[in-house]
């Protein structure tokens, strides 16, 4: 298969030298590509400025805000190359309004700064594709219990555009030895515990 994986943080940027991230290290998501790489399939990868590098992928291209990933995956897409896309990229749900070309002064005691919301990219990608396409989410909760995980999967299906999702939590991440995924094949189904991205990789294929 054909698979495009995305990884690491959007940089929504503030003026010419700061901007608004999270701490999403794109590791998960380079591990996840050279997984796949090994299997025998053709990988891409798009990850965030900073983020780690793949050992094994060598297409690999990089991003920085949210409409950046944008318009590279739909340039990807438009192609009609691509069987499956991972979105395992964390894109910010907010971007600065009025960003500063130069450097903005910081002798001010404060300053507020106007956030505006950026469009949801998961439910374009199936209309960024020539030819069917299969589409891979992934939700973060943060201390979440089983309710609140079922309800924020549940609110991925229900916003459109995903065949399937993958659920991890960062209190998991933060103090398990293994990182765990819940593997979510389709709206409503039981979800699959894969232990380790090894697993996830076999699970997603």
């Amino acid at each position: 298969m054909n698979v495009l994986v995305t990884a690491g943080a959007t940089r929504e940027p503030i003026d010419a030298v700061r901007f608004v991230s999270n701490i999403s290290t794109g590791a998960t998501g380079a591990a996840l590509a050279d997984a796949l790489q090994n299997r025998g399939h053709r990988v891409a990868l798009l990850r965030g400025e900073g983020a780690v590098a793949p050992r094994d992928v060598a297409d690999r291209e990089g991003f920085g805000s949210a409409e950046d990933l944008r318009a590279r995956l739909r340039r990807r897409l438009a192609s009609g190359a691509w069987d499956v896309v991972i979105m395992v990229a964390a894109v910010a749900d907010y971007r600065p309004v009025g960003t500063g070309e130069g450097k903005t002064d910081s002798t001010a005691p404060e300053r507020t700064l106007q956030l505006v919301r950026n469009a949801k990219i998961l439910p374009e990608l199936k209309g960024f594709s020539r030819r069917p396409v299969r589409v891979v989410g992934f939700k973060l909760t943060v201390g979440a219990g089983e309710a609140a995980r079922q309800a924020a999967v549940e609110a991925l299906f229900a916003a459109g555009g995903v065949d399937a999702v993958v659920q991890n939590d960062l209190d998991e991440i933060r103090r398990d030895a293994v990182h765990s995924f819940r593997y979510y094949r389709a709206r409503g189904a039981a979800p699959l515990a894969c232990a380790g991205v090894e697993a996830l990789a076999d699970a997603i294929i």
